[in-house]
């Protein structure tokens, strides 16, 4: 599904509804009297009965026939942040990169840094080598993946040329080693390495074998892997990929061969690493997960534990209700080009599929 920058706009800034969506206090009135009525019939026939009929029901018991100010349910709004997602693009810029697939490069990481601008994504940016060696690499990750990384990014990547060797593994390595990269990964955030390079490593002498035990460690602290290969031959590439932690197809290395090409590439992983898993930020105390809804557009949207069926709805993801998640089918709505506006209330009872 392609992506369009607004659904990024939505997702930045997740509304707050106002008012109340269906559930308010209401007022229940007999038609024709205030239920607190007096007849008076008097007969003016020649009787000499006069009916005094005086029933007085004012009604003043506790149910819901005829009492002035009921309370169905009073709904309260509260608030939902989107799960960020990080993702580090880890550039080959050896001299093998050349001036035009360096170029190309560039122009596919400035397309993509610029549709999601400020919004779930979080970028952050390395490359190898560094000018001063060959073979050397950064001590410290230059930009370390946050809010707002984009202008630093592009400013970097503008000022890059090719040159030197290829150290790839230990570039990657560098991941292993806590404090490289502030904040990357972190317990509860989705991160991601996007290995971007033309050809086989020529620093190291580690062999396919090697990069997968690399790369099956950056997996086991929380580092999922991409392979992007710039018209690569590099079995090291292979190796990578299958071991990066992804689902098919993106278990082989994406073969790119000019910038359009990797900026299908880039948004085909946005795509994947987009969640639709929403922090819940604490509403009343007195809340109840049992009498809270999501709405798209207004409209309710069921609960759906399992997300089985239609595939649309929602559920909650842990069971502090601290985080929910939409539901495949419902989740595209959010990610296609024309999203609903989604906001959430508690104190109505939960609507279920």
């Amino acid at each position: 599904m392609n992506i369009s920058r607004q659904i990024v706009l939505l997702l930045a800034s997740l509304a707050l509804v106002s008012g109340v969506f269906g559930c308010e206090a209401v007022e229940h009135l007999d038609e024709g009297n205030s239920d607190a009525d007096t007849d008076t019939d008097t007969d003016t026939d020649t009787d000499t009965d006069t009916d005094t009929d005086s029933d007085s029901d004012s009604d003043s018991d506790s149910d819901a026939d005829g009492d002035g100010g009921d309370t169905v349910c009073d709904e309260q709004d509260f608030e939902i942040d989107i799960t960020p997602v990080r993702l580090v693009f880890l550039l080959d810029i050896s001299g093998s990169m050349g001036t035009t697939p360096l170029q190309q490069a560039k122009d596919a990481i400035n397309n993509i840094l610029g549709i999601w601008a400020g919004q779930q994504i979080e970028f952050g940016f390395d490359h190898y080598p560094i000018y001063s060696d060959s073979c050397g690499i950064n001590t410290a990750i230059p930009i370390a993946p946050a809010p707002g990384t984009e202008t630093s990014i592009t400013t970097m990547l503008n000022g890059l040329t090719a040159t030197g060797a290829t150290p790839t593994e230990e570039s990657m390595i560098n991941y292993l080693s806590y404090g490289y990269a502030a904040s990357f990964p972190e317990s509860g955030v989705e991160s991601y390495l996007v290995l971007v390079t033309d050809g086989s490593p020529n620093c190291s002498s580690g062999d396919a074998a090697s990069f997968s035990a690399t790369t099956a460690n950056l997996l086991a602290n929380q580092i999922k892997t991409f392979a992007v290969g710039f018209n690569y031959t590099s079995t090291s590439l292979n190796a990578v990929a299958a071991a990066g932690g992804m689902p098919a197809p993106y278990n082989v290395p994406i073969q790119v061969t000019d910038s359009t090409t990797m900026q299908n590439a880039f948004n085909d992983i946005a795509q994947i690493v987009l969640t639709c898993i929403f922090d819940v930020q604490s509403p009343d105390a007195t809340a109840d997960p049992d009498n809270v809804n999501f709405y798209f557009d207004g409209v309710v949207l069921p609960m759906n534990d399992g997300c089985g069926g239609s595939g649309e709805g929602w559920q909650w993801v842990d069971a502090a209700h601290t985080q929910v998640e939409f539901c495949p089918v419902s989740c595209d709505d959010i990610k296609d080009g024309d999203p609903p506006d989604i906001s959430a209330a508690w104190g109505c009872p939960t609507e279920i599929w």
